[in-house]
């Protein structure tokens, strides 16, 4: 009883915040108003296929940025209240996102090589379990190699890039020591991925990945769409909400449908920073991707939706960075996140039970 009010407390607060993010953006974007018709339309849609209207900033917010109409726009609020938490497994989600275990789940597959990791306070190599001592040692001298956190990070918080000489970091000076004891527990410490000099072009500093999102339907996965995440001149994080700059991807060709979208004040980006042309922009490997994808989400039975991160190395083989179960949805760049899908996605996702209870 007191847990399941506690929960209602907890999305009715989600609620609050998400609502209140929008309209964050809204002020920060410049408005193109939905017309009465859209705005009917819009609740027509949500009342035949839910039963109730939904809020509709959202809907404001990506025609005010990409132009596009459309009734199919997923509300962010209504995405977390009613969409992802039946999708997924809730309970699940901790156990299975750790960056990490990716060697259990994953153990075929392409990845950043690990140097030192730390779950729950016990530290580890790729394979075996370590001392303190010996995870320092292996952490003296080290190149260009990134460390983030495995359980709580999100949006690219906690993410360094760090070069290491005699057990200093070169810039800043403080101690591999110190280092450990600012993340406390939980963490990996990795090999950069070497990019692809086509996916390089983009912007040579950040590692450029690609978001995909998949849905499962019985044993068949979809690919609900792809975008490709780019940094700015100069900085190393490619995600949205540090900053980088998200562009949609053509399912068929593999290449960059038109632009790229920035932060709400940003115009239609029609280069990335250093000048590259974005539209018909080929991204390599992008098959590739798409069957690992297919593949790997099979082994995920918890978890009906996923937003996967890959890089391309220098080889042109996939890298996977990481899987997401809760993700962000990237519809100013693509437009309505389910597409075609959107009423058999909802229609199922209604019929399952919220895991959260």
């Amino acid at each position: 009883m007191v847990r399941d009010l506690y929960t209602k407390y907890c999305i009715k607060q989600r609620e609050r915040y998400d609502i209140a993010n929008i309209k964050g953006k809204l002020r920060q974007c410049e408005v193109n108003p939905l017309t009465k018709g859209q705005r009917s339309d819009i609740d027509a849609f949500y009342t035949k296929l839910v039963g109730h209207k939904v809020p509709q900033y959202w809907h404001e917010y990506f025609y005010s940025r990409n132009e596009r109409f459309s009734v199919k726009y997923i509300p962010t609020s209504f995405y977390h209240k009613e969409i992802i938490y039946r999708l997924n497994n809730f309970r699940f989600r901790h156990a299975y996102v750790d960056k990490s275990i990716y060697d259990i789940y994953f153990p075929d597959v392409n990845r950043p090589k690990t140097i030192v990791k730390n779950i729950n306070g016990y530290f580890y190599d790729g394979k075996s379990a370590l001392t303190r001592e010996e995870a320092l040692a292996r952490c003296q001298n080290l190149k260009s190699v990134v460390i983030k956190p495995t359980l709580e990070g999100m949006w690219g918080e906690g993410v360094k890039i760090l070069d290491i000489q005699d057990g200093r970091i070169i810039d800043g000076g403080s101690s591999i020591e110190s280092l450990f004891l600012s993340y406390d527990s939980n963490f990996i410490i990795q090999e950069k991925v070497k990019q692809n000099d086509q996916l390089s072009l983009l912007n040579p500093t950040s590692l450029n990945t690609l978001r995909i999102l998949s849905y499962r339907n019985g044993n068949e996965i979809f690919i609900l769409y792809a975008v490709v995440r780019i940094g700015r001149l100069g900085k190393m994080i490619d995600n949205e909400t540090a900053g980088g700059i998200n562009a949609d991807i053509d399912m068929t060709t593999g290449k960059i449908v038109d632009c790229a979208y920035g932060t709400p004040k940003e115009k239609k980006l029609l280069t990335t920073d250093n000048g590259t042309r974005l539209r018909d922009f080929a991204i390599p490997s992008f098959d590739k991707v798409l069957n690992k994808v297919k593949e790997l989400h099979l082994r995920l039975p918890y978890f009906n939706m996923i937003g996967w991160d890959w890089g391309i190395d220098k080889n042109g083989m996939p890298v996977l960075i990481e899987w997401n179960r809760a993700p962000d949805l990237s519809q100013t760049a693509h437009g309505p996140a389910f597409g075609d899908m959107t009423e058999f996605i909802i229609k199922d996702t209604l019929q399952r039970k919220d895991t959260r209870f």
